[in-house]
């Protein structure tokens, strides 16, 4: 009797580690948007704990936080990606005719009018001489041929991708909306389904949670006032393609060491040689502390606060997490992280110190 229900045991605990796992590949294509709709779920569930309060509906209230994130998130993504896709186009086709209209020696002697870079220019001749030769220009047209055909391979796909992007979105609402409605019902069966103290179960989904908040606030919150800071002094300063530029800043704010700076310290340079001497201060002032403050100051303040880990394992799991999974990664590698930190903490209060 006891063997018959020992292989009955194993043989549904594979059954159970078969379907889940069938489950998640089924699910795997659309990862990305069910995992934004649990991070934005999750930030703006106290708003809609609020709007239930008052409708005294779970279905109406979801709705509606499900139309406001549509209207004042999606759409509004939306069309900010449409202009700057249509800036990267206009200033590639810019490059692309500047190189073409010009000479390998008009543009050195472009350069050259500079002092500064002709100093570095008269170091740099053997270099120099070598974009003189055949063999640069071959290479130079055989890159520039390259471009042309990823930028058309991708311009072919526009319409596919356009497509994709839209079922994602319908995706990523319908997730949202049941997720609002029916996540705690469905969290609190999860943590039915753990064999793990309540107490325990409770530190690693507040960590979770905590970690969730502190990354929206921390870095993508001051992401984007970075690139709303930078999109003003761009526009200011005169700089074309303001937009585009400030898109960039708000991607670099993710990336150490330089962050920000790695866009608007260039434009900068750029405003003086170009644009004007008092136009590239006023950049470089605003840069410096304004836009690059909330790097230094802001930023590590308010992860702290929410992710209780060190700020080198916190620099390589964001680093990480955005290189392996994309900007979703921003907050998959805290979480894991952190989640990791949890468990090694219950791991020392049940186990280690039981046995001492």
């Amino acid at each position: 009797m006891m063997e018959r229900e020992r292989i009955y045991f194993y043989f549904f605990l594979a059954s159970v580690l078969f379907f889940i796992f069938a489950s998640l590949l089924m699910l795997l294509p659309f990862a990305v948007p069910i995992l934004w709709a649990v991070v934005i779920g999750t930030v703006l569930y106290p708003v809609y704990r609020y709007i239930e309060r008052l409708l005294k509906s779970r279905t109406l209230s979801a709705f509606i936080m499900t139309l406001i994130v549509f209207l004042f998130l999606i759409i509004p993504l939306s069309i900010i990606s449409i202009l700057v896709f249509q800036q990267m186009i206009d200033a590639t086709q810019k490059i692309v005719l500047y190189l073409q209209s010009h000479s390998y020696k008009e543009i050195l002697q472009a350069l050259g009018q500079y002092k500064l870079i002709k100093e570095y220019m008269d170091k740099l001749s053997p270099a120099i001489g070598f974009l003189e030769r055949e063999e640069f220009r071959k290479l130079m047209a055989e890159s520039l041929n390259r471009i042309f055909k990823f930028l058309g391979d991708k311009v072919g796909q526009f319409a596919f991708v356009i497509g994709r992007n839209v079922f994602y979105i319908f995706v990523f609402l319908i997730t949202f909306f049941f997720i609002l409605r029916d996540g705690p019902g469905i969290l609190q069966r999860i943590q039915r389904l753990i064999p793990m103290d309540k107490t325990d179960l409770e530190d690693i989904i507040g960590t979770v949670y905590k970690t969730v908040l502190a990354v929206v606030y921390g870095s993508v919150g001051t992401a984007l006032i970075q690139a709303m800071l930078g999109l003003i002094a761009y526009s200011i300063v005169g700089i074309k393609f303001a937009l585009l530029w400030s898109t960039l800043t708000f991607f670099a704010a993710f990336i150490p060491p330089f962050g920000a700076s790695a866009v608007w310290f260039p434009l900068a340079v750029y405003s003086f040689f170009n644009i004007g001497t008092w136009q590239a201060v006023f950049l470089g002032l605003w840069g410096l502390l304004l836009i690059s403050s909330m790097d230094n100051f802001v930023r590590p303040l308010i992860i702290k606060q929410g992710v209780q880990i060190p700020y080198v394992v916190l620099f390589f799991a964001t680093i990480g997490g955005l290189l392996k999974f994309g900007l979703i990664g921003v907050f998959l590698g805290p979480i894991i992280f952190t989640t990791l930190f949890a468990l090694f903490k219950i791991y020392e209060r049940r186990i280690l110190n039981q046995d001492t």
